[in-house]
């Protein structure tokens, strides 16, 4: 193999099982501090193996890079591993004949050394350095007086082996780094995105809580405590919204996607009781409601989600102080289309073209949340909803769902 085939491949050889280590380490929960430096250790002993096995003996520049992950292990502060590697190395390097004095006393020079860098906690260019100088020195002793290679180019070349070693350590340590940094915003993001998902349930149960909070709120205030009937008809309104308002904690108290109970419901009786729940308020605001109803609107449906769709579209009507609020009904074959069109001041282009963004509202206490419900909700229902208006006179809200044709 060429010189760069041979670097290229001790490269790959010492980067794979430290790359694939942090991989693991990032891969798996509830990793222990040890059994992250066992993995370090396990990497840099398969590294030292692969480069023993896959060495080419007839290439210097091959030969010291088996040194690689007893470096990397002193960089990593594992002293006991390196001590183990140093040992394999020291085998090695005497099985090729290198004299075996001069090699045990490299070795425990280098151990030593680097230990007590290590421990120093000195910076990882300094601890290739000092290897460096150390192999430098040794090589330069071993050509000169055991295989009486003297001359200029052999010091060149020593020093153009280390420097290429040393380069190579270089790369190793930043593509570690980049790596390691790599899999560090990838966590981060995850956490990001875990806590992302958090706010849009907080978010989502804080708006759905206030609407029919808002409802109890509405019927307290217009309390006459000399009409009995009139606040038994308030009380039953008033507790059938506490008791969706409970429904919709208990839906989101495990912080999940929204789930829907399709069944056989009728949704003109969903329409008549929502406009119902909502009367009082519609007649404080001065608002009219147009519906004419329509039997046999049969759908497979959640009453209760579709219910909060519909709450929400008319908070929204009245928010924007519409005065008439006029619903119409067209159906086919397969589908039924709820059109609800209100007078009030419309949405601008600008937010009408941001109305799908979660949390984006136009409103000064608004959460965002509503629409992007809303939509959630009916495409639950394997139906779309869709929005069109005109700033300062209209606003269309149309929901398409599947109907049952025949309700036997």
């Amino acid at each position: 193999m060429s010189f760069f085939d041979v670097l290229i491949l001790d490269t790959i050889l010492i980067l794979f099982p430290l790359i694939s280590v942090v991989l693991i380490k990032a891969s798996i929960k509830n990793v222990t501090n040890a059994d992250k430096d066992c993995l370090i250790d396990l990497a840099n002993f398969t590294s030292m193996f692969l480069l023993i096995k896959y060495c080419d003996l007839n290439n210097a520049y091959s030969i010291l890079l088996v040194n690689m992950p007893f470096v990397i292990s002193a960089l990593y502060k594992r002293r006991t591993a390196s001590l183990f590697l140093s040992l394999a190395l020291t085998i090695f390097n005497i099985s090729l004949g290198f004299n075996y004095l001069l090699i045990i006393t490299e070795y425990l020079l280098l151990t030593s050394s680097l230990y007590i860098l290590s421990k120093r906690k000195s910076s990882n260019s300094t601890i290739l350095l000092m290897f460096v100088f150390i192999k430098g020195i040794f090589l330069t002793i071993y050509e000169y007086y055991f295989l009486d290679i003297k001359g200029f180019g052999s010091i060149v070349q020593i020093i153009i082996s280390l420097t290429i070693f040393y380069l190579v350590g270089i790369l190793i340590i930043e593509i570690m780094e980049q790596v390691k940094q790599f899999v560090a915003l990838n966590q981060t993001l995850k956490e990001l995105e875990k806590e992302k998902q958090l706010k849009n349930s907080l978010f989502k149960i804080t708006h759905e809580v206030k609407n029919p909070i808002s409802v109890c709120k509405g019927y307290l205030s217009m309390m006459d405590y000399s009409d009995v009937e009139k606040i038994k008809g308030y009380n039953e309104i008033i507790l059938g919204e506490l008791n969706r308002t409970l429904d919709i904690m208990d839906n989101f108290s495990m912080y999940t996607k929204i789930n829907v109970n399709l069944d056989i419901m009728d949704l003109d009786y969903l329409i008549e009781d929502t406009i119902n729940n909502f009367k009082l308020l519609f007649d404080n605001h001065n608002v009219k409601i147009n519906y004419t109803s329509i039997d046999e609107l049969y759908i497979n449906g959640d009453y209760d989600r579709l219910k909060q769709v519909l709450v929400n579209i008319f908070k929204n009507s009245v928010e924007a102080d519409a005065k008439n609020i006029d619903l119409s009904i067209k159906e086919d074959k397969k589908n039924i289309v709820l059109d609800i069109k209100d007078d009030g001041h419309g949405i601008c282009k600008e937010d009408l073209n941001k109305i799908d963004e979660l949390f984006y509202t136009s409103k000064e206490k608004g959460c965002g949340i509503g629409v992007s419900l809303s939509k959630e909700i009916v495409r639950l229902h394997n139906g779309f909803i869709k929005y069109k208006s005109k700033e300062g006179k209209y606003t269309i809200v149309s929901i398409k769902l599947p109907k049952i044709v025949n309700n036997s």
